[in-house]
């Protein structure tokens, strides 16, 4: 025969299962899961019909020679299919993305591609460079960026160009630096005729750049 067992200690044990039970039910949180619930795309920032259309390329009006411009499709702007792992030595200029953009800002390691590229939706330059790019070249494309709300700058692991500036839908690729052409870039398409999502932030997200 099992010994009585106490009615206090009955309760107790009965708490202490049904508090394992619920734990177990609970979502597991993974790397991923946290990243793409950072931030809820706000309403405000979506286009008025809550929906994108399939947009031709914008035309080069920059007056920036080597710029090229690539059209627009509705489906890169997915929150859902993800674009998280680079597909070239350079980034793409659209892609399904998380929800979380990355703030903007200067990093000295690489950011999650799907983030950034939700950055760029929401009007970014995002200039990359080669990881083992000289560092005092590093220090004056940090200057050149520095102070600029929407510019986000990293390192991209498998980038083989000096240097290479992207925002949606827009690229160019600098072969040699010192270039003119880069802070042209930046004046010209930080939050310009390219961004999909004007007035969306690129900050309050995913990240904590150095400045």
């Amino acid at each position: 025969m099992f010994p009585k067992i106490q009615h206090k200690s009955l309760f107790v044990l009965m708490l202490v299962l049904l508090a394992s039970a619920l734990i177990a039910c609970q979502p597991v949180l993974t790397e991923a899961t946290l990243i793409d619930n950072v931030h809820t795309e706000e309403p405000s920032s979506m286009p008025s019909d809550n929906g994108f259309q399939d947009q031709p390329a914008i035309p080069n009006d920059s007056g920036i020679v080597g710029v090229q411009t690539f059209p627009d499709k509705a489906v890169y702007h997915d929150h859902v299919k993800v674009l998280d792992e680079p597909t070239s030595d350079i980034p793409p200029v659209f892609g399904e993305h998380f929800s979380a953009w990355q703030n903007c800002g200067i990093y000295d390691q690489p950011v999650g591609l799907g983030n950034a590229l939700h950055s760029m939706e929401h009007g970014a330059v995002w200039l990359t460079y080669r990881p083992n790019l000289d560092a005092n070249q590093v220090s004056n494309l940090q200057s050149l960026v520095r102070g600029h709300g929407y510019v986000l700058m990293s390192p991209y692991p498998t980038q083989a160009k000096p240097v290479v500036l992207t925002a949606w839908g827009v690229q160019l690729v600098i072969d040699f630096v010192p270039d003119d052409r880069i802070a042209s870039f930046i004046a010209y398409y930080e939050n310009g005729p390219q961004n999909p999502e004007p007035g969306a932030p690129c900050s309050g997200a995913l990240g904590d750049p150095l400045q």
